[in-house]
């Protein structure tokens, strides 16, 4: 809007006023234009800014890391090696953010998953300890109860070879498959293998009409140590031969000395016995 001022004072009156309200003094007619405010400055906070909001920066890794870190803490890092894979990509991302920062990012994400991935692998040690007693513990006595039911499984195919020939008359020894028809021995008997031992039966070459019964395991030091044999006189023997067939030559089964589970405790009774 046009305006009209005073050359006096100053005073800026109306475009159609003749004389300045304040001073008198005639206007001249030349209209005085209204200054337009200055546009607001859309200058950048700093530099670089406009190119900085529109980069997507990546946080493949970081994202990575801390997902990894979450299933090793809830399953308590039981498989070591995820532990380790991601401890390396969290170190990873936060070396790529370090020397990138640019173009990664993820930070805050890449220190959480390297935090939990420590802390599943400090929870896994108690377990790791427990473990490493625990498991032998757990071999020794599943191969000693797979021993104790070996010599037990052999007196009864013993037993079962004796009634045999009294019943039938015959010198020589049956076989597995026959003593199960003759219901002399279970099914899992005459299969040959029964918890984690194979058993044979076999002439005895040395002796007329003389036989053998024999027990091996079948995974050596994982499913038993000792071997054992039992032949027609009835005397039970076994002995430690790496998984070889015993003989009439080993030594007699004594629980209280050969028994390999229960030799440390017959050492220490015998001390005690001694010292008496």
């Amino acid at each position: 809007m046009n305006r009209s001022k005073c050359t006096e004072c100053g005073l800026v009156n109306w475009a159609d006023a003749e004389v300045c309200k304040r001073c008198g003094t005639a206007i001249q007619t030349a209209p005085v234009e209204m200054a337009t405010p200055p546009e607001q400055s859309l200058a950048a906070p700093y530099p670089g800014y406009e190119a900085s909001t529109n980069v997507q920066l990546k946080t493949g890794l970081a994202i990575a890391s801390l997902v990894i870190g979450v299933l090793n803490f809830l399953f308590f890092g039981i498989l070591v090696i995820p532990i380790v894979v991601g401890i390396v990509i969290s170190v990873v991302a936060l070396k790529k953010v370090k020397e990138n920062p640019d173009e990664y990012g993820g930070k805050s994400l890449a220190m959480g998953g390297l935090v939990t991935n420590i802390v599943s692998a400090v929870l896994l040690v108690p377990f790791l300890i427990i473990a490493a007693i625990a498991i032998p513990n757990l071999l020794a006595s599943r191969m000693a109860a797979n021993e104790r039911d070996a010599q037990s499984s052999l007196s009864r195919i013993h037993e079962a070879e004796v009634t045999y020939q009294v019943k039938t008359g015959h010198p020589s020894c049956a076989t597995l498959a026959e003593l199960e028809r003759q219901s002399l021995i279970p099914p899992e008997l005459a299969s040959g293998e029964h918890w984690g031992y194979r058993f044979r039966i076999e002439p005895d070459k040395g002796t007329d009409g003389g036989w053998a019964l024999l027990a091996a395991p079948t995974a050596y030091r994982a499913s038993g140590i000792r071997s054992f044999f039992i032949d027609e006189t009835g005397v039970l023997r076994g002995e430690d031969i790496h998984g070889l067939d015993a003989t009439r030559f080993s030594p007699p089964v004594n629980f209280n000395g050969d028994d390999p589970y229960t030799r440390p405790q017959a050492r220490r009774s015998s001390r005690n016995a001694d010292d008496d």
